[in-house]
């Protein structure tokens, strides 16, 4: 079985919980998630460079203490409680009623892995997921993209198989996914999205690609021209995706789905009933978008195997439980 080196890179980084994400999959396939074979690391750096020199070097500047156990990935404490909170959360087999699927219908993503894309592991493979600011930064020819990511500057995602590297971006299946899983499906709906960086341009290219339209609203940063400017309206929309945190609504009905997650704190059932409400928190985005890497670039032949978007959340919510337990 292949050693699997993990990592998030962007600043900041400690806060993500990107790697107990990693671990929970792992865990549900089968694959070895112990720090022998699933190598977890915390890559605090401001450019798209440093975090290839991580992948090729394994060391990084600065180690970084993740939050969620007060110590770095590797020592002893963050090994032991990773332990726990798995083994913890894969004791639940079931969704509760509240974060079941509303529809019913299989999710069809729209990206697939491109051909060529190995479906086997060799002796070591790299997996690394980007978050602000390097989302928009690679631009190599020497990777090979699955999809129009590094066209439209919102590449999340990376493997090295062993030969070469592969990239893809993956931010936008994911909102199709929440948002699918809610009742909302693309070409019926009308998506509001605030924001222009790499999260905002994977979804206006997702979600125009399955056929929606996307009204932009409002934002910091407006978002560019793209393969999804035909789709651009101004009807109103029916469904909110703000990766700006400028949105503000008082309609607590309509399906609002913000791209940020806060500390939770709590039991396992108040964590539960924090997100079962028509305004999600970023945990729903963070899952879908760790299984469409999953599924599309790190273990296209082990899509069939994940768990459902459902499932993989109450164990993350489990998993902080358990952790914030042990929290000094």
């Amino acid at each position: 079985m292949a050693v699997i080196r993990y990592g998030i890179a962007g600043q900041p980084v400690e806060h993500s919980l990107s790697p107990l994400l990693t671990a929970l999959v792992a865990a549900h396939i089968g694959l070895p998630w112990d720090e022998k074979r699933l190598k977890m690391e915390l890559i605090d750096v401001p450019n798209m460079t440093d975090a290839l020199a991580w992948g090729y070097a394994g060391a990084v500047p600065s180690q970084r203490e993740w939050v969620y156990t007060g110590a770095v990935f590797g020592k002893f404490r963050t090994s032991a409680l990773m332990k726990r909170a798995v083994e913890a959360a894969m004791e639940l087999e079931g969704a509760p009623p509240s974060l079941e699927p509303a529809n019913t219908h299989a999710f069809l993503p729209s990206v697939e892995g491109a051909t060529g894309l190995p479906t086997r592991m060799f002796d070591e493979e790299i997996w690394i997921n980007l978050t602000a600011p390097l989302k928009h930064q690679l631009d190599s020819s020497a990777v090979m993209c699955i999809d129009d990511s590094m066209k439209t500057k919102s590449v999340n995602a990376l493997r090295w198989d062993g030969k070469g590297w592969w990239c893809a971006g993956l931010d936008g299946e994911g909102v199709r996914a929440v948002l699918h899983h809610h009742g909302v499906v693309a070409h019926e709906h009308v998506l509001g999205l605030a924001g222009g960086g790499g999260g905002a341009r994977s979804t206006a290219a997702s979600w125009t690609r399955a056929g929606g339209s996307v009204n932009c609203l409002p934002s910091r940063r407006p978002l560019e021209e793209g393969s999804w400017t035909a789709s651009l309206t101004e009807d109103s929309p029916t469904v909110y995706v703000d990766f700006d945190g400028t949105v503000e609504t008082k309609d607590h009905e309509t399906l609002f789905l913000k791209a940020t997650y806060s500390p939770m704190a709590g039991s396992f059932e108040s964590r539960v009933q924090q997100i079962s409400t028509p305004h999600l928190d970023g945990r729903w985005l963070l899952a879908a978008q760790h299984l469409a890497c999953w599924r599309t670039l790190w273990a296209p032949e082990m899509a069939d195997r994940l768990p459902t978007l459902g499932l993989l959340l109450s164990r993350l919510l489990m998993a902080e439980s358990v952790l914030e337990s042990y929290a000094s």
